[in-house]
Order: C-alpha cells, then structure tokens, then sequence
C-alpha cells in the first residue's frame, strides 16, 4: 500500500491488436452431449462443472476467448490458504528446494511460532524415503503382553496419563505419555480459547479415531483467540486427511477427499457457519468408518504393504508432538544462555534431504550432536526406524527433547507406527562417555556447527577421528582444510575424510529463508 504522501501513479491501458484467424464456421451440436468444437459439454453456459478436488489442482486447456475474470474455485482457494490459515496449528514451517511448499513464520509476543505448512501437498503427498524392506512400521499388538489396557486409560483420563499417574515408571518409559488435544485448551491454556459454537457454558468434547486399536483422542470443542495458538478443530481435520491419504483404501479416497461432500470439507463447513451437531455427527460417522476398516484387517494389510511412512504423516506426526510440548514453552527457549554456540533448527524437508543422501535406515545409528529440543532425532527415529541420539547441553531444550520423545512414543502407538530407539541426553557432547562410545558405532552423525568457534571445532574433529569407515559427517560448515573459516587441522580431516558441499534450497532452516551450504563428510580412510 502506498503512503498518503507519495503521488499517484498514473496507469493507462493500450490495446494491441494483432491478426487471427477466422473462426470455423459455425455447426450443430452434436447429440452425443459434445459441443460443437468437441469440447466438453460442462463449458457450455449452464452446465454443470465436475466437483473441484482440493487435493489435485486442474491443469488449464487451450487458450480460450477473453472472459470475466471468475472467484477462485474452492479447490485452489483451500490449497492456497490453508498454508496460513487460522485453523492451521502453529508448527513447522518448512519447504523442499523444488519449492513444492510454503514456508510461513509468525512473530507472537516477540517469538517465532512455527506455521505448519500444507499436511497434504499437491505435487509430492506420498514422497517418501527409499523403501526399508527390513523394516516393519505397523505395530503386531497380538504380540505384546497385557494388550493395550494402558491405552484406554489414555482415552478415558487425559489428566490421569498428562500428571503420570497410569502404569508403572517403566511402563510409561516405554509406551510414552500421550498429551491429548484437550489438555492444550484447559488449565493455564483456557484464557486463550473460546467455544467453537455458541450455546451453553460446558463446552462439548470431540474424539477422533485414529488407526489403531487405540482409543480415540479427545478434544474440546474450542477455537483460539489467538490464531497463532494450538487449534484443535485444525488438529482433528489435518489428522483426517492423513489418515485418508496412507491408511485407508485407494478406491475411496475420491469420494472422502472430494471438496464437496469429503468429510474433511463438511467439518470445515460445521466449524465456519453450522452447529456442533452437525461437525460432531461427521466426526462419528468417519470414527464408525476407520473402526470398521481396522476390524476387516483392511488397515493393517495396507500397513504392512508400507516400507517408509510418507514425509507429510512424518511431517504432521511430529508438528503434534511439537505443538503439545514445545509451542507453549518457545518465548523460554529464546532467554538461554550460550547462544553463541546456538543456531536456530533445521526444517523437516532438509533432514529428510539429508536422510535420503545418508542412505539412513532402520540398520544404522544416527547422532545429532547439539540436539535442542530434539526435532531431528524425533524425525530419524520416525522417518528411518534408526537408533538415534542426541545430546544437548542447555537445561530447558534438553528436558523438552525428553519430554517430546515421551510424547512421539505414544503417538506413533495411537498412528500403529514402530519407530526406533530415541535416546536423549543432557550434557556437553565432548565430555559425555556415552556419546563417545555410540560415535564408534554411528552410520551418520550431523552437527549445526554454523557459530562453531575454531577451537570447538578442532575438539570435534579429534572425536571424529575414532568413527568407523563409511561413516558420514553433516555439518552447516566444512570441517575440511582451507575454507573460508580457515585451516583446521588438515592431518587430521583432509586425509581421513572426503567431503562434498552442497545445497539446502530455500526456508530449510529457521535461520534464514535463502539456501544454505552445508557438507557430507565420509570417513574413507
């Protein structure tokens, strides 16, 4: 928008014309229902267009004659907005370097709330990971002991499982402790939530499905004051495109994703300008649909057909995960101490970019040396099935790291998904005993030494000195001798290590929105 002071800029519109050919002479509609011209009779004045689909956006024709601009269809009008729309929770935001997703960040009190981004996208839904054929994602329940009982405790008392209370301490260290939807609009949190419908004082709960023999996930019927906060009517209609897309039958995927009559596209209807009657009666009827197609084994079949979960449900597992445990605490993370040696987070696309270059699978270890609030070993341990570490030395993200791998272990039981062992310590990476005993055995260890000082950086390379043949170091700057930062023990690394750049492609760290090199070292000697 211009400023008041500044003049107007005077436009004008000249009119080229330029030489065509003369139309064909006119025919008679022919009476198979094809126009004339052979094209379709859904262009005619009058008649009906095929239901828009908000998953696939229509490629246009041929050129056609000038008309009236028309409204967005509801189609390409959902696949633009969503990315920054209020019922969007506030999570990840990244893109991949084909630009194939938004990125959107929003400053909150001082703080960046990460957006998360399209959970189904037009051009990439089911990219994935190089098949693991060794590995097996869906959890065999027949085979563990005692069934799910601790489970429905879960759906039952969202306070007893958040306050620790069911199971044994081991139990719960196995299983997780599972933060439902409704905990992140009580208590505290209340003062930023309204009821998503008007009517009486006690707000209504919602619970959605999930596909496993779990019980489901409960929810308050609320909306944020702040769209910048957890939204859990966006939480519920996000977890239902992903259960359409991976884990029910393609044969229906045409009729539950269309854009008219989808149950996701009537919820949105419900929560914009109907009644909770109606979103709470589509709610039940998709429950109904994913409890039946659990018991005929159909989701299960389609389960152990999958050998890499789909980066979009890795990408909305762990925005959940996140939204719960990290969001409400993220104004803290930004008061720490040591921010020189501090460089923000890489975005889930880059580290399943680096994850595919690293050949990462369920086999290997993977140690993220600096690992924050744990992101990136939550993403490995999900994504590959790898046994991953991570170690973090600042108070606050390294108890959030513990917490939020709790919170993914019971996650990924409520989405029916094995993931690998997360192991996330609290301490200096180069004087932890445990850390140097896994640093033998790792496949691939990243670091983000972008703030690195020379000194800390020579102290790693010592460290990586004892890695095993094959074994692959990421990092945001070169360990190699000679570079911009200067000469950092050649001996050591250059003659040990082949190292490539490459580049990130843009919004692939919270740093910055442009591309960033970064490195693969291998150890080859």
């Amino acid at each position: 928008m211009f400023e008041p002071s500044k003049p107007k800029i005077k436009t004008r519109t000249v009119t080229i014309l330029k030489k065509v050919a003369p139309p064909p002479a006119p025919r008679t509609p022919a009476s198979n229902g094809r126009t004339a011209s052979g094209g379709s009779s859904a262009a005619r004045p009058g008649a009906t267009a095929p239901a828009a689909n908000r998953y696939q956006l229509s490629s246009s024709s041929s050129a056609q004659r000038p008309r009236p601009v028309a409204r967005e269809s509801p189609a390409v009008s959902n696949m633009r907005k969503r990315k920054v729309t209020p019922s969007t929770p506030p999570l990840w935001a990244s893109s991949d370097e084909s630009s194939d997703e938004s990125s959107d960040r929003l400053a909150v009190g001082g703080s960046s709330k990460r957006l998360k981004s399209n959970s189904i996208e037009p051009t990439g839904m089911n990219r994935q990971l190089e098949p693991d054929m060794s590995r097996r994602i869906r959890i065999r329940r027949d085979s563990e002991t005692n069934g799910d009982a601790d489970a429905h405790s879960n759906g039952t008392s969202a306070r007893k499982q958040e306050n620790g209370e069911a199971g044994s301490k081991s139990d719960r260290s196995r299983r997780g402790s599972l933060t439902h939807g409704l905990v992140m609009t009580q208590g505290a949190f209340a003062k930023n939530y309204k009821p998503a419908w008007p009517g009486p004082n006690k707000v209504p709960l919602l619970e959605l499905q999930y596909p496993s023999p779990l019980p489901p996930e409960s929810f308050q019927a609320k909306i944020p004051t702040d769209p910048s906060e957890y939204n859990p009517l966006g939480d519920i209609q996000f977890t239902i495109e992903e259960i359409i897309t991976h884990y029910l039958p393609v044969d229906l995927f045409p009729s539950l994703s269309s854009d008219v009559t989808g149950p996701v596209r009537k919820l949105k209807r419900a929560a914009a300008s109907g009644t909770f009657a109606d979103y709470q009666l589509e709610l039940i009827r998709f429950n109904k649909l994913v409890k039946s197609k659990l018991a005929d084994g159909t989701i299960q079949a389609k389960m152990d057909a999958m050998h890499a979960i789909p980066l979009s449900l890795v990408k909305h597992m762990t925005q959940q995960t996140y939204a719960r445990i990290v969001s409400p605490l993220s104004h803290k993370l930004r008061k720490v101490k040591g921010k020189e040696t501090t460089y923000g987070e890489l975005m889930p696309v880059f580290v399943h970019k680096i994850f595919a270059q690293t050949n990462l699978h369920s086999g290997h270890v993977f140690v993220d040396l600096g690992s924050g609030v744990g992101n990136v070993v939550l993403q490995s341990a999900l994504q590959t099935g790898a046994e991953s570490w991570g170690v973090e030395i600042m108070d606050l993200a390294a108890s959030l790291a513990t917490k939020q791998a709790s919170e993914l272990k019971a996650r990924a039981r409520l989405w029916n998904i094995n993931i690998g062992a997360m192991h996330l310590l609290h301490g200096n990476f180069l004087e932890s005993p445990a850390i140097d005993s896994v640093l033998a055995r790792a496949d691939v260890v990243l670091v983000n030494n972008k703030v690195f000082g020379e000194e800390l950086n020579n102290a790693l390379l010592q460290k990586f000195l004892d890695l095993k043949i094959g074994c692959k170091v990421v990092s945001l700057e070169s360990f190699g001798g000679g570079v911009t930062k200067g000469v950092r023990n050649e001996q050591s690394i250059a003659g040990l290590f082949d190292e490539e750049r490459y580049e990130s492609g843009t919004d692939c760290v919270s740093w910055a929105g442009e591309s960033v090199e970064y490195f693969i070292a291998t150890k080859a000697r």
